[in-house]
């Protein structure tokens, strides 16, 4: 089969929208040929770059509003690559997929949306009329698309406009996958956190993904600054700065607080699947501290849990259902730094209670990338 997929940004952009659309396209590809439409986000990057049966073309763009991106030109390479498929993929939410999803249907292509989430900007009247034209978009290629796939009932029952569409909406969990950990990084994490602190018993509080502002972070420098803990860091996995689009002012805020509040800190940056692994070994727990409906999963707490570490997660739908699935961390209510807080201390003071083999093993189970493979296999041939 030769599947068409768009999205605005791609690997290697590090995103939940698009670490887990990467997977299930390389898997895809081992029987099928697909074509991934983009956008430049880095002129560094190549334009076209094709590997076996998965060529990704990084379309030029006139300028930038927010995140999303205006490009005129990306309408000639729709019409361009409509024909010589046979299925269209698009990854949601986005805007300027739209153009694809009518001329998918004037083509009489099959659409199947792959949603992650419904964006949720704060700001000026400015942020509210990119938000309002992202949605209306996002909305308008669901009620095209012939199947939506999500993650969880969970997190598409708290949005009403879902009710119209739920008889085309099925759920499967992203395919979470276990690596081996990287010795070499291993051993260097090991000798970070051992000069982070002579002292004995050394904490080390993880935060894994991008550093934006959706996520909570200055909620979780909070409960870390209440911590009557003296050996403990908070340490960073994934990117930051001026690597995340439109976030490096929070990043900076961030930072600021750090050094206000005198914490120990460390930033990794992009780390690879074995690294990740080797992260959430050293870690004495994860914490996610996402604050709106902009976060509907979180795989990284899913990727912690089968690798052994609790987490702490936002109760927010979709996020909270890892942990009431494992049982693998606590759950507390959004921009709640003491709630943090009393979690992290519970989980520290028995942690046996919410990682042991059989927790482990259970994680293992209900995160089978097998099954998720396998369902975008028979989706894909309906």
């Amino acid at each position: 089969m030769k599947i068409l997929f768009f999205s605005p940004y791609f690997y290697p952009y590090i995103s939940g929208i698009t670490i887990s659309p990467k997977k299930i396209l390389d898997y895809l590809s081992k029987k099928n040929k697909i074509t991934v439409l983009t956008f430049l986000h880095d002129h560094k990057l190549s334009n076209q770059v094709t590997r076996s049966q998965l060529t990704i073309i990084r379309m030029p763009y006139w300028f930038k509003i927010s995140k999303g991106f205006i490009s005129p030109q990306s309408i000639f390479y729709f019409l361009n690559k409509i024909n010589k498929c046979d299925l269209v993929i698009l990854n949601q939410p986005n805007f300027e997929g739209l153009f694809l999803a009518i001329i998918a249907k004037i083509f009489n292509k099959k659409i199947i949306s792959i949603f992650h989430c419904q964006v949720f900007l704060e700001g000026n009247l400015l942020t509210k009329v990119v938000n309002f034209a992202l949605d209306t978009s996002m909305k308008i290629q669901l009620h095209l698309s012939d199947k939506i796939v999500v993650y969880t009932k969970d997190y598409i029952n708290s949005l009403p406009y879902f009710k119209k569409l739920i008889n085309k909406t099925v759920d499967v969990l992203p395919p979470i996958e276990y690596f081996s950990p990287d010795k070499k990084f291993l051993n260097y994490l090991l000798k970070l956190k051992n000069e982070k602190s002579k002292m004995k018993n050394v904490v080390w509080i993880g935060y894994a993904g991008r550093i934006s502002s959706e996520k909570g972070i200055e909620y979780l420098v909070q409960s870390i600054n209440r911590l009557d803990i003296k050996n403990i860091t908070l340490v960073f996995a994934g990117p930051y700065g001026k690597d995340v689009a439109g976030e490096n002012n929070y990043y900076n805020k961030i930072v600021t607080m750090l050094k206000k509040y005198k914490i120990k800190y460390s930033f990794l940056g992009n780390l690879t699947d074995k690294q990740l692994s080797a992260f959430y070994k050293m870690i004495d727990v994860l914490v996610l501290p996402s604050i709106n409906q902009t976060e509907a999963f979180g795989m990284v707490q899913a990727e912690a849990m089968i690798a052994g570490t609790p987490v702490v997660a936002s109760n927010l739908p979709g996020v909270r259902i890892p942990i009431k699935l494992t049982k693998m961390g606590k759950i507390v209510e959004p921009k709640n730094a003491e709630q943090i807080k009393q979690a992290i201390l519970e989980i520290l003071g028995n942690k046996n209670k919410f990682t042991n083999t059989d927790l482990i093993k259970n994680a293992q189970r209900i995160f089978n990338t097998s099954k998720v493979y396998k369902f975008y296999e028979n989706l894909i041939n309906l």
